[in-house]
């Protein structure tokens, strides 16, 4: 997360100090990496604070270096959207991300099963991230992927492609055209050529209805 928190005087030499305070000030499912502090202290006395602040019940680990504020409802705890950890780890790395597979499915309405883990291609590198018992993968893909102006078009071809042209029925137009209906994308028309001919004609017949 991007860290907000002023040092003040008294912290410039007491690191643990402003690393703490900032967690504290932070709100419930921010999302804390130790490359948030790169410049004010060595990697290694950083991860140490974080860990420290673990045991504390401050933050939990959520996977590799990489640590969350908890949020309690009166139901008990409250698990972060693997989403959201997601687009955190695309912001620190400075690389885009746009769902795919089952993720983009499901987010389309294709698919009313929830992932438990979530698929992404990725202008960054490939790895996967373990959360838990869960696991989010990056692929990297060629940059037109990430060409679009808007974001619906780059969606659908993923969700879509993932269905398959043969597997296509009443049920799955039906919920593409319920999800172009709700996003109301003002790029949708100019976005469009960037996707496959097959997964054109279906959107422009659902753009036509």
């Amino acid at each position: 997360m991007l860290i907000n928190v002023n040092m003040n005087g008294e912290e410039r030499g007491n690191i643990k100090h402003y690393v703490m305070r900032s967690i504290d000030e932070s709100q419930p499912h921010s999302i804390f990496f130790i490359s948030d502090y790169a410049g004010f202290g060595a990697a290694e006395t950083i991860r140490k604070i974080l860990h420290e602040a673990t045991l504390s019940g401050m933050l939990e680990k959520a996977g590799h270096g990489i640590y969350i504020k908890p949020k309690i409802s009166r139901f008990g705890k409250v698990p972060v959207p693997l989403e959201k950890i997601a687009r955190e780890i695309a912001d620190r790395d400075k690389c885009e991300i746009l769902p795919t597979g089952s993720t983009a499915a499901n987010l389309i309405g294709l698919s009313t099963q929830v992932p438990m883990n979530l698929s992404y291609i990725t202008t960054g590198s490939t790895r996967i991230i373990k959360i838990g018992d869960s696991k989010i993968s990056f692929r990297h893909a060629s940059p037109k992927n990430f060409a679009a102006k808007g974001k619906v078009i780059p969606l659908l071809i993923q969700g879509i492609k993932e269905i398959g042209e043969e597997s296509m029925s009443g049920a799955e137009y039906e919920a593409i055209k319920r999800f172009i209906d709700k996003q109301q994308d003002p790029y949708l028309k100019e976005d469009l050529p960037l996707a496959p001919a097959w997964i054109q004609r279906i959107i422009k017949k659902l753009m036509q209805e």
